[in-house]
């Protein structure tokens, strides 16, 4: 039985692509379109490489930053000069003020909040960072504070198991009872099935499974409206 639901932030609860592809045209707009997709997958890889680097001391955030963004116009062989990426993180900042939630997102959690059932956020990030997303979305209509769990304020990253287990403890659920929804197979699968839970792999960008990896998920979710009808016709959620 499911008696909770925990959920992702980036490119789970809203659709990380769209400012992502503003900031990219406005700034390189020699960039082809149809690399678009391909060149937001590298984006968000050497994101998640990196980004423990700046845990780890290795790192400045602002490093960090600079080098996904051109490691991944790299790999999509295009070339920016130093000043142009040094703006992009700026431009992505101003688009990322202008995020939504996807209609079946708020459908989703309206639906949730009726049923009385408890709901929470995991993410991995800067906790300023992702405050300002978290307030653009107005995620806290439906989420209390303490099941909103950002990484940096807590100290512990995903796919750490102690930060699922932390989430546990805030809504007073069993490993067994909660199921996790992300997108990142290394940080939200591995991650919550790490702890026990039951986890939807929210797949809406079509990445291929990880090389040697076998399948964890108890379900793969390609699609926003695929996700909606998923959580509103689950027989295994306690109502």
């Amino acid at each position: 039985m499911i008696n909770g639901i925990v959920f992702d932030l980036d490119d789970t609860l809203y659709e990380q692509r769209a400012p992502f592809a503003d900031a990219i045209t406005a700034l390189f707009p020699t960039f082809p379109i149809n690399k678009l997709s391909s060149l937001f997958l590298q984006f968000r890889h050497f994101s998640d490489l990196h980004y423990m680097k700046t845990i780890r001391g290795e790192w400045t955030l602002e490093k960090m930053r600079y080098e996904r963004i051109r490691l991944a116009l790299q790999a999509e062989d295009f070339y920016a000069e130093d000043k142009d990426l040094s703006k992009f993180q700026a431009m992505y900042n101003q688009a990322l003020e202008r995020i939504t939630l996807p209609k079946e997102i708020q459908q989703i959690l309206d639906f949730l909040t009726t049923q009385n059932i408890p709901i929470g956020i995991i993410t991995n990030g800067p906790v300023e960072r992702q405050t300002n997303k978290i307030n653009a979305l107005q995620l806290k209509n439906w989420f209390a504070p303490n099941t909103i769990m950002i990484s940096d304020g807590v100290k512990i990253q995903k796919p750490d198991p102690k930060i699922f287990k932390l989430m546990e403890e805030h809504l007073g659920l069993s490993e067994d009872t909660l199921l996790y929804i992300g997108d990142s197979f290394e940080n939200d699968v591995i991650g919550a099935k790490s702890a026990n839970w039951n986890v939807w792999w929210f797949n809406h960008q079509h990445r291929p499974l990880p090389d040697n990896q076998s399948i964890l998920f108890d379900q793969e979710i390609t699609s926003f409206e695929a996700l909606k009808q998923a959580v509103l016709t689950e027989k295994n959620l306690q109502r």
